[in-house]
């Protein structure tokens, strides 16, 4: 099996802004996504490097904003 190297998005806190925007449109799109892409996407999520390291209820939390932001 080949080695697959693991990379993180990072950003310079002067990018936060556009990171945000574009979080915005993924949930805004989420509905219209493929389940594939969602799949994708929320294991991107997951693993995604953030200031705040730890989230509890990661998961759930993700699904709350994704549900409360339905068409």
């Amino acid at each position: 099996m080949p080695f697959i190297e693991e990379v993180k998005f990072r950003y310079p806190a002067e990018d936060e802004c556009l990171v945000r925007r574009l979080g915005s449109a993924v949930v805004v799109s989420w509905s219209k996504l493929p389940s594939e892409v969602q799949d994708m996407i929320l294991t991107e999520a997951k693993a995604a490097w953030d200031r705040e390291f730890h989230v509890a209820r990661l998961n759930e939390r993700l699904a709350v904003v994704l549900r409360r932001n339905k068409d």
